[in-house]
């Protein structure tokens, strides 16, 4: 999750902007729906497969899962993956074959004391956020954009709070990073029901661990319910850190492509794309 938006790193309102309109022309007109929100082609609602940290598991497991069910995700990279260093080739060709490539700063920097749970003694010294000053995580954040850039010439682009933390030295930098990004994925554990109101900077996920498949389908049906937003937020797949199993992995993407009417399956930037395009479309005067 970092650098000033005046840089080079920093993503154009125009380029923004000219993404959400190609979504929009790309999805056909708005449906109108009896649902809170008006999701394209008719469907009820969408889902965005995300998956953390750049593991080896990603390119192992989950990348031929998701090739396999037609469907494309988002990986959130942090500079520093071990997997990035030792099979970059392979992280590009992941992209050049749709799935987003997407920014989790280049140290992972995380509060070593968060609020809201135990103390995190994995997190070193020199990356807890506690002792980051807002400009720091910001300049980290940008200069991970210009490693993507090299990777897949893309522009636009997605972060994920590392931790789902939003804080350094105290303060919050989400508003630090908005210039550079289209859209931010947080944490919460639930869907978003009230898309229309949603700021594309605090997009709620469920950090998904260990789980069974039936489990993440009920977390998909509950946006489709609601008509709302369902983001996952995988680690590891059929292995390493805060796993879920392949098995339950496969079911979750064997359902999605089984409900393709019904639920529009995305990339966290295809599916904000169109979010803020609605979104502007809805506000503007009538």
């Amino acid at each position: 999750m970092r650098t000033s938006p005046s840089r080079g790193t920093s993503v154009g309102r125009g380029a923004i902007g000219a993404l959400a309109a190609l979504a929009s022309l790309a999805s056909g007109a708005w449906a109108e729906s009896s649902r809170s929100f008006p999701w394209p082609g008719g469907v009820k609602a969408a889902v965005v497969l995300t998956y953390d940290d750049g593991m080896d598991t990603h390119l192992d497991h989950a990348v031929p899962d998701l090739d396999a069910a037609g469907l494309r995700g988002t990986f959130f990279l942090p500079g520093h993956s071990e997997s990035l260093a030792k099979r970059l080739p392979e992280w590009r060709a992941l992209a050049a074959r749709g799935h987003e490539l997407a920014n989790h700063a280049i140290f992972h920097p995380c509060l070593r004391k968060p609020a809201s749970s135990p103390e995190r003694e994995w997190v070193k010294p020199e990356y807890a956020l506690e002792g980051y000053t807002v400009e720091r995580i910001r300049d980290e954040i940008a200069a991970m954009n210009t490693t993507l850039l090299a990777l897949d010439g893309e522009t636009v682009r997605t972060l994920a709070y590392n931790c789902c933390d939003t804080t350094a030295g105290g303060r919050s930098y989400v508003d630090a990073v908005r210039p550079l990004f289209l859209a931010a994925r947080a944490g919460e554990d639930r869907i978003a029901a009230d898309v229309g109101t949603l700021d594309p900077m605090l997009v709620p996920s469920w950090a998904a661990a260990d789980v069974t498949g039936a489990r993440l389908i009920a977390f998909a049906q509950k946006a489709v319910d609601a008509g709302g937003l369902a983001v996952f937020q995988f680690h590891g797949i059929g292995g390493q850190w805060i796993s879920v199993s392949r098995e339950a992995h496969r079911e979750l993407l064997a359902w999605l492509a089984a409900n393709r009417r019904t639920v529009w399956t995305g990339t966290f930037k295809q599916v904000m794309a169109s979010v803020t395009a609605e979104q502007k479309r809805a506000a503007a005067p009538r």
